[in-house]
This record gives structure tokens, C-alpha cells and sequence, in this order.
């Protein structure tokens, strides 16, 4: 399989799963979204609002991308949180906020 139809078949799955995303977003912004949604995920205040101004700027099939990135990654990101308050709370006198 060539990496044409290894694109090809990616789209069609995120598709299958997600039949109303732009497939073409995903498949050009995909990495991007995703390094957004998780520096959104451990982002301060502060940091937030700096990437919100920055996906405002953004281009309309970034920000689809993304929103289509967080809706796939919501079970992912709540395990993540969950881990952390495991590991806070087995580690108090390490871990402090």
C-alpha cells in the first residue's frame, strides 16, 4: 500500500466514524488539531487564552479539525484526567498543585 492509499484509507475510516467531518481537514490538519487539543488539555489560563486567540485566527478547516479532534479524544482526554488524579493522590507529598 503507498502512502496515497494509506491517506485514502484513513480518511475513509475517520469518515466511517465521523460521517459530518471535513475528511480534508482531518487529513491535512489532523497533526496540528491534535497537538492543539492536547496543549488545550495541560494548557494554565493564561496559556488557554492564548490558544484560543490562536485557533480564532485560524483557518475554518483548522478549526474544524480541531473540533472534530476533541470530540474524538474525549474519552482519551478523561482517562488522562483520571490518571492524574490517581497519581496525585498516590503520590500527595510528590504531585502539588
Amino acid at each position: 500500500m503507498d502512502i496515497k492509499e494509506l491517506i485514502s484509507a484513513a480518511a475513509n475510516a475517520a469518515g466511517a466514524q465521523e460521517p459530518h467531518a471535513d475528511i480534508s481537514a482531518l487529513v491535512e490538519h489532523g497533526a496540528g488539531a491534535r497537538a492543539h487539543v492536547w496543549d488545550w488539555h495541560y494548557a494554565s489560563t493564561a496559556e488557554r487564552v492564548r490558544l484560543a486567540q490562536k485557533l480564532a485566527a485560524a483557518s475554518a478547516d483548522f478549526q474544524r479539525a480541531v473540533a472534530v479532534t476533541e470530540k474524538a479524544m474525549a474519552e482519551e482526554l478523561a482517562d488522562d484526567n483520571a490518571r492524574r488524579e490517581r497519581v496525585r493522590a498516590e503520590n500527595p507529598s510528590i504531585l502539588k498543585d
